[in-house]
């Protein structure tokens, strides 16, 4: 306990009993990152287990490594279960999750998501040679970083990491899609791409350069991506899965979809997904066929938790149906940019009401001519907005319409204030304010990725007054 308190992440020897079971000479050490780590002495350490590193050949059911997650981050016990097998269903090597009961030293800190460790073992199910360097992803870490070697036969060899950033930094498309191709499981990476953006997986390789592996496949000498820690998916449900972000934190996610050949293989991969393994109702049964077995186990230890569990159950399952809704609509959106006709012109119909902030109102209506506007009316202070995406190629453009104005005052204390037109993520170029009768405004960007989808806004945001954009005037204009 003490070498424990002073340096957890290095093993010492313990026993674990199960039943009647005894297993000696067990190496354990403390794990987890920034959000889930916690102390020996506190209530729920997490834990990494290796039977096999003190006992050569000593298994638990099998298994020489495990790990005990505290899923402090996670109340509903199921992320990791849940998520791990949809990589798995989509052909991606995860390491399977179930659950424990763990007393530690006489206190008897609860339930654990139990999660099988990546080592030799785990590899040997999905690759021929198991003697690849297995490569830890971390912490901020890419390809680029030299990330630290978990195992293999030669752990100081590097170049197959190199060959892969110097692929992923290729300028010319592709001649990178060449170099990709050569140094890494292309296939594999895309199905891995597409689950993280599907489960919203915020802290993994692709959106924040944390939480993988990356593996060696000395048999077919490619890269192949492996998921790991994830506690927290199908959290924050608004991230765009198709079209992608323009950039990701992941070096190789950004250099792979910036291939429009690629891009369309990722969106296909995810329609693919949608269709045969994100389905609702399979999912949520299972979920809730687990759930039934660690709800008793919660309400022993803890009552109140074991109350409350069946709310977060529910929450998990409404998130996951939000998300699954989400994809079907990002999905159905056209997987080819918008094309402009000889006039460079495209003209915009098409636009949604959204209510930002308070409760502006916010109406189609006729004027006296029969045109229709897009009106939008503050009060006590509020925000609203008339808005559409569309698919671009690389390029400058304009957004331009008719305006009119009556009243509008903003709030000089509100960066965000503004009425006009802009883009999603944009600011206002010029903030109109007060009165002023049908007047031409425009919004000048440009798209610096080879494709991208883009938010277009007729936005009021202000303490009072109202706002009419002519639908027919509002028009897209490529300028190079």
């Amino acid at each position: 306990m003490d070498q424990l308190r002073q340096h957890p992440r290095t093993y010492v020897s313990g026993t674990i009993r199960e039943g009647n079971v005894t297993y000696t000479n067990v190496a354990i050490r403390l794990k987890g990152g920034p959000g889930s780590s916690r102390p020996v002495d506190d209530n729920k350490p997490a834990f990494t287990v290796n039977f096999d590193r003190l006992a050569p050949g000593q298994k638990f059911h099998g298994l020489k490594k495990l790990h005990l997650n505290n899923s402090v981050q996670d109340g509903s016990y199921l992320s990791e279960k849940i998520s791990r097998e949809l990589f798995e269903a989509a052909g991606v090597p995860a390491p399977r999750a179930a659950h424990a009961v763990v007393e530690f030293n006489g206190r008897e800190p609860g339930v654990y998501v139990l999660v099988e460790g990546i080592n030799k073992q785990f590899l040997r199910r999905y690759f021929k040679d198991t003697l690849g360097n297995l490569y830890d992803g971390h912490s901020q870490s890419d390809v680029t970083h030299g990330l630290r070697t978990n195992s293999g036969e030669n752990r100081r060899e590097h170049s197959c990491l190199k060959a892969l950033a110097a692929a992923a930094r290729e300028p010319d498309l592709d001649q990178r899609l060449a170099a990709l191709e050569k140094t890494l499981d292309i296939d594999r990476f895309i199905s891995f791409l597409a689950v993280e953006m599907m489960i919203c997986h915020w802290d993994g390789y692709a959106l924040n350069r944390n939480n993988y592996r990356i593996y060696h496949d000395r048999a077919n000498d490619r890269m192949v991506f492996l998921p790991q820690g994830i506690d927290q998916a199908f959290q924050r449900l608004n991230i765009q899965a198709f079209p992608p972000p323009p950039r990701m934190a992941g070096l190789v996610a950004t250099s792979v979809l910036e291939i429009p050949k690629m891009r369309e293989r990722y969106r296909e991969r995810m329609v693919q997904l949608l269709t045969n393994v994100f389905q609702f109702a399979a999912i949520t049964n299972h979920l809730y066929e687990v759930a039934a077995k660690v709800r008793p186990v919660l309400a022993e230890t803890d009552p109140n938790a074991g109350a409350a569990y069946r709310n977060r159950v529910a929450s998990f399952c409404r998130r996951i149906q939000q998300r699954v809704n989400l994809l079907e609509r990002q999905l159905s959106v056209p997987s080819r940019a918008i094309k402009f006709d000889q006039t460079d012109i495209r003209p915009l119909p098409s636009w949604e009401p959204k209510i930002d902030l308070g409760n502006p109102s916010l109406t189609k209506d006729q004027d006296v001519n029969g045109k229709t506007l897009l009106h939008i009316s503050a009060q006590e202070g509020s925000a609203g907005s008339w808005r559409t995406r569309v698919l671009l190629d690389r390029g400058r453009y304009r957004l331009e319409g008719k305006v009119k104005l009556q009243g509008v005052e903003l709030d000089p204390d509100d960066p965000k204030a503004g009425a006009g037109l802009r883009i999603s993520r944009g600011k206002f170029s010029r903030k109109l304010s007060g009165n002023m009768e049908w007047a031409n405004v425009s919004f000048d960007f440009e798209v610096e990725q080879e494709q991208a989808e883009v938010g277009l806004v007729c936005e009021l945001r202000a303490t009072e007054g109202q706002i009419w954009f002519d639908l027919a005037s509002l028009r897209l204009i490529r300028k190079e």
